[in-house]
């Protein structure tokens, strides 16, 4: 915690104190901005139409002094953002989590009816916690999602598939109770989709346009002009750091993009938090930068959602806002975003201060776990033990001398899963012998997908066996 910040700090010690008194297990996250509460609940299931659950503990985070967001559960982490203030005990934030599931399930059992009345096939999905059904003529992956009877979320996938949108909330589609029959949804929803795709496409003509015309206003250089100074020799870039850019907006900005790219940075990207969770959970980005406005859900929560995934509490996002907001930079700060950024941007500049931030190992630091795994190091004779493996590299205890930023062929083997990994990693550090086995620090700088999700998913299992003592 910051002690720049001390009403921060005055809340989250009163919110501890709070929680530790109701008898639930609760942690700071790295950041020092919110707190990770465990709560068991009682044996009645919850009631859904998929049929009852039976859970026994759900996972939170503390927004503010009053708010809390569910995380686990999946089923959970749709709800939105409930007030516990009212709460004595921790079986009074049981029945606050409780009245909003119900909530959400009349919400989804009346637009089950709704839909099998109309004579539309659907489903429960996101672990029963919403409905999907396909339009004809889509394909499979790219369904409408509903959870309430007045809107429907359109598929990112299909017609939408890569095409900008003015607001990541035009794929809310608004329900008219006048739409009777299940020709008359599909046809509204259809007409919906197609009229967003030509938008799109005209959107994408005219920025490719602008860019041909921008490039020949450009002065051409004349004979008499005198040379420009030669630039200075950019330093050699060592490692790519990857960057997850979230929110519809941020994948249509060219600048953005181009600025990163000239800047080392690997980009992935995802237009949803759901699909940005969908993505932590498969990668690990140096950095995640979002926009805060994402439609049904909002920076803050996404945020918070990204300090309860294994391994990457301590990764950076930072959240941009067309306008300020008083609320929402409150709420940035209180779930430990690492910046609230308002109006228009410089790329270039922009992108420096996020080189800096990546740069920085205190802002960025991942979970490492300790054991003891066989590895190899190619082209080295000397023995080596990997004793701490994280998301962002692993520890060898050798006796190797390597130096600094040296790029290594490195394998570790996880006999938990039966998995040996491979990857390219780069020397950061050397830990001399004082007390504790010599070795080095090896960043990852290149792994492949499958072996990048199988150290993921041993992660996963560690955290969870963590946190479930």
């Amino acid at each position: 915690m910051s002690a720049a910040d001390p009403q921060l700090d005055r809340t989250l010690t009163f919110l501890r104190a709070r929680y530790a008194e109701m008898g639930l297990p609760v942690r700071a996250m790295p950041d020092g901005r919110c707190l990770l509460v465990s709560l068991p609940v009682g044996p009645a299931p919850f009631e859904s139409p998929a049929g009852p659950l039976v859970i026994e503990r759900i996972v939170f985070t503390t927004i503010d002094a009053g708010r809390i967001k569910c995380l686990r559960p999946r089923p959970f982490f749709g709800l939105p953002i409930i007030d516990v203030r009212d709460a004595r005990d921790a079986t009074g934030i049981e029945a606050a989590i409780r009245r909003a599931w119900r909530e959400r399930v009349r919400g989804l059992r009346d637009v089950e009816r709704w839909l099998s009345g109309m004579f539309i096939e659907s489903e429960l999905v996101e672990g029963g916690s919403t409905l999907a059904f396909q339009l004809p003529g889509e394909s499979p992956d790219a369904r409408v999602h509903l959870n309430e009877r007045q809107t429907a979320i359109l598929p990112s996938r299909g017609p939408l598939e890569g095409l900008p949108l003015d607001a990541p909330g035009e794929r809310l589609a608004p329900l008219d109770r006048a739409l009777d029959s299940g020709a008359d949804l599909e046809c509204h929803l259809s007409a919906r989709l197609d009229a967003l795709r030509r938008a799109g496409q005209k959107r994408e003509a005219a920025r490719r346009t602008q860019v041909a015309l921008d490039a020949e206003e450009e002065p051409a250089p004349t004979r008499d002009a005198l040379p420009a100074p030669a630039p200075r020799a950019a330093a050699p870039i060592r490692h790519r750091p990857r960057v997850l850019l979230v929110g519809s907006q941020l994948l249509e900005d060219g600048d953005l993009r181009e600025a990163l790219g000239q800047q080392g940075f690997r980009i992935a990207t995802a237009r949803s938090e759901p699909e940005a969770l969908m993505r932590l959970a498969r990668t690990t980005p140096d950095l995640v930068v979002s926009e805060y406005a994402l439609g049904r859900s909002d920076g803050a929560t996404l945020v918070a959602a990204t300090r309860s995934v294994a391994g990457i509490e301590g990764v950076p996002v930072v959240l941009l806002d067309d306008a300020k907001h008083e609320a929402r930079r409150a709420a940035a700060r209180a779930v430990g975003a690492a910046g609230y950024i308002v109006g228009p941007r410089d790329p270039r500049r922009f992108v420096a201060r996020l080189g800096q931030l990546v740069a920085s190992p205190g802002k960025r630091r991942f979970t490492r776990y300790a054991g003891r795994f066989d590895a190899r190091l190619q082209g080295l004779t000397a023995p080596c033990i990997a004793t701490e493996v994280g998301r962002g590299g692993v520890f060898l205890a050798t006796d190797a001398d390597v130096a600094l930023h040296t790029a290594m062929r490195c394998e570790v083997a996880l006999p938990e899963v039966g998995r040996e990994l491979g990857f390219e990693g780069e020397v950061l550090y050397r830990a001399e012998a004082q007390g504790a086995l010599p070795g080095i620090g090896l960043r990852f700088r290149d792994i492949s997908a499958d072996d990048e999700e199988a150290l993921i998913a041993y992660l996963a299992a560690r955290e969870q066996g963590r946190l479930d003592r």
